[in-house]
């Protein structure tokens, strides 16, 4: 009796373990589905995040110089004042939109194809540094050091830091400077837009519903609409919305480019630096060569007191090809 209980329940611990695999099997390929779907649903929401930020940042640039320039016209004692912003608006407004269409455009750097002369030149040059050459199984291409594979894209991109819907493209090393340009100039304008229109927001916010919002100089009143009013409301609470939105943001891709990282490296890094702590040991991440240098490593051989670098359409490219990385080693070397 006691050796068909424990055959008995032999045989219901090896079903239980079978039907616990088939569902784990089931779980892991719905989860798969699941992901695919979610990256199909990324790539057909990018056009449409897109135009919605251009259509934002439309909004709040024809509100600012329909509206707010304007009022500053009218209630300014020096014409200087109207000058001064009317460039500063414009001078903020190209290169929000030219640092934007450059991340959508630029291609963040892909690796050669495998059988590819240039895929052989490369693996010769890692197997001489030292780094042993990698293949992507997902796209069938050489994976360099810091390069890794986008499931939205379906493709490997060097240096990859993100995939960004609002661009529908990767942030890898062939756009990396622009995606960062772009988060600075939406920061100073929506900045421009909380300074310039401060006034006209508490005035229309406080409950002055007579529309006649200050006298001018020469004794007219400058009128504004009920739509003026709300759109000067609209775009003071998003620009100011964006702009603490981007402090954090902003501020965390400032931290990455002076230590030299991508977001998905600083998730990495982390682990291995608490190994490392729990280890006793110290960590360093490979790539880090001082905050000069990382910051040439993004935004090229520009000195930063200078500010051409926050002009890539007339600063110096930052080098390399984004296949290979100088390291710490190679320095001390």
């Amino acid at each position: 009796m006691d050796e068909d209980k424990t055959g008995k329940r032999s045989q219901l611990v090896v079903v239980f373990f079978r039907w616990f695999r088939r569902c784990q099997r089931v779980a892991t390929q719905l989860c798969g589905c699941c992901l695919d779907a979610m990256d199909v649903v990324m790539r057909l929401l990018g056009p449409i995040f897109i135009c919605l930020a251009i259509g934002l940042i439309g909004f709040s640039a024809y509100t600012t110089f329909t509206v707010i320039l304007p009022n500053l016209a009218d209630t300014s004692s020096s014409p200087t004042v109207l000058i001064l912003g009317f460039l500063q608006a414009c001078f903020l407004v190209v290169n929000l939109f030219y640092n934007y269409a450059m991340s959508i455009c630029t291609s963040p750097g892909n690796p050669p194809e495998l059988l590819s002369q240039e895929a052989k030149e490369l693996e010769e040059l890692l197997v001489e540094s030292n780094t042993p050459p990698k293949q992507c199984h997902k796209c069938n291409r050489l994976k360099p050091p810091r390069s890794h594979h986008c499931s939205v894209c379906k493709r490997c991109v060097t240096k990859m830091d993100h995939h960004c819907p609002w661009i529908n493209n990767c942030v890898g090393w062939g756009n990396y400077r622009y995606f960062c340009l772009f988060m600075l100039y939406l920061a100073l304008s929506c900045l421009f837009v909380v300074i310039a229109g401060a006034n006209l927001f508490l005035q229309s916010f406080l409950g002055m519903r007579r529309y006649v919002l200050s006298h001018g100089n020469n004794g007219s009143r400058l009128r504004l609409t009920l739509a003026d009013v709300q759109c000067v409301s609209l775009s003071w609470m998003l620009s100011a919305c964006i702009m603490l939105a981007l402090l954090g943001l902003g501020g965390f891709h400032a931290w990455l480019v002076a230590s030299n990282q991508t977001t998905i490296e600083f998730h990495t890094n982390m682990g291995q630096k608490e190994s490392a702590k729990r280890k006793g040991t110290h960590w360093r991440n490979p790539y880090d060569l001082g905050a000069c240098k990382n910051f040439e490593q993004v935004f090229g051989p520009n000195r930063f007191l200078r500010f051409i670098w926050m002009m890539p359409y007339v600063a110096r490219r930052p080098a390399g090809d984004g296949m290979s990385f100088p390291r710490i080693s190679d320095m001390e070397t």
